[in-house]
C-alpha cells in the first residue's frame, strides 16, 4: 500500500523541488546512500542529507538497516515501494488544508507542463544536447480515448497500477543488479478526464483569448 499523506505540513516536504527529485531517485533505485543521491542530483551531500531527514520526518522514506555495513553509513528507502498518495479530501478538513491542496494542484500543473515541454520541445542545445536520433528512447507519449462505466474505469486504474508497480520493482531490481547496462531515469504520469470536462476547458480558454 502507498504511504497515505493527510498532513498539510507534509506537502511542503513533498513539493520541495529537490525533495521531489530525491523521492524519484529512491523510487527508481530502491535504496541509496545520501552520497549516491547527491551525485545523481548534483547537489552537496550534506544538503541532500538534510532533505532526506525532512522526508523521513513525514514518513515518506526510512532508513534501510539491511544495507548499512557500519554505524556511519546510512542507506535510505521509500517507506512503501508503492510510493505515496495524498488524500486531498482528508487534507481539506485540516487547518491549512485548502492552501496545501492548492499547492499540490500547482505542482501537478507544473509537472504536466514540464512533461509536455520535455516530450514536444526541441533538444536543449544550450547544454550540448544534439538532435536525438532515437526520440523513443527518451520520451513516451500516448493519447487514448475510451468510453467506460465508473466500474470499468476503476478496473482500468487498478490494472494500470499493477502494471507500473511491476515495472517499478523491475527498475529497483535492475539498479541492484549493476549489470553494466546504461539506463536513464524517467518520470511520467497517467491522467484521464471526462471528455465533456475537456471540451468545457477548451471553450473557456477560447473565450479568454477573444
Amino acid at each position: 500500500m502507498p504511504t497515505r499523506i493527510t498532513d498539510p505540513k507534509a506537502v511542503a516536504a513533498i513539493t520541495h523541488p529537490l525533495r521531489m527529485r530525491l523521492l524519484g531517485e529512491l523510487s527508481r533505485r530502491g535504496t541509496a546512500r545520501a552520497v549516491d543521491l547527491a551525485a545523481a542530483v548534483d547537489e552537496p551531500a550534506n544538503s541532500v542529507s538534510f532533505h532526506l531527514r525532512q522526508l523521513a520526518r513525514y514518513g515518506l522514506i526510512e532508513e534501510n538497516p539491511d544495507r548499512a555495513e557500519n554505524g556511519r553509513e546510512r542507506w535510505w528507502r521509500q517507506a512503501s515501494d508503492c510510493g505515496f498518495e495524498i488524500d486531498l479530501d482528508a487534507m481539506r478538513q485540516m487547518e491549512g488544508g485548502e492552501a496545501a491542496v492548492e499547492t499540490v494542484r500547482r505542482v501537478a500543473e507544473g509537472h504536466v507542463l514540464a512533461l509536455h515541454r520535455a516530450i514536444h520541445g526541441p533538444p536543449d542545445r544550450a547544454r550540448g544536447h544534439e538532435t536525438r536520433a532515437d526520440p523513443a528512447r527518451h520520451t513516451i507519449s500516448d493519447d487514448f480515448a475510451l468510453r467506460l462505466s465508473a466500474t470499468e474505469l476503476e478496473q482500468m486504474r487498478r490494472e494500470l497500477k499493477g502494471f507500473f508497480d511491476r515495472w517499478g520493482q523491475r527498475s529497483r531490481d535492475l539498479a541492484a543488479a549493476e549489470d553494466g547496462q546504461e539506463r536513464h531515469g524517467y518520470y511520467g504520469v497517467v491522467m484521464a478526464a471526462l471528455a465533456s470536462d475537456l471540451a468545457a476547458t477548451y471553450n473557456h480558454q477560447k473565450d479568454q483569448q477573444r
